[in-house]
């Protein structure tokens, strides 16, 4: 059974990058009311957030997008 081509990691660099603008603009501002002003607390709750909708949702759907072609 052959493997799948890897994707080109340059294009893979600028779909994260492109998912990436959104969720860094609107997310922090959406849980902001939710927690206390703690910058801090902010931050690490965003990017609790961010980083598996980037692992376990966007990637590996561009992933598969990216093999079909």
């Amino acid at each position: 059974m052959a493997h799948p081509a890897k994707p080109n990691r340059h294009i893979m660099a600028f779909i994260t990058f492109l998912a990436l603008v959104p969720l860094v603009y609107f997310i922090p501002d959406l849980i902001a009311p939710f927690l206390p002003a703690n910058k801090l607390l902010n931050v690490v709750v965003t990017i609790a957030i961010i980083v598996p909708i980037i692992s376990y949702l966007i990637m590996p759907i561009a992933v598969k997008i990216m093999q079909r072609k």
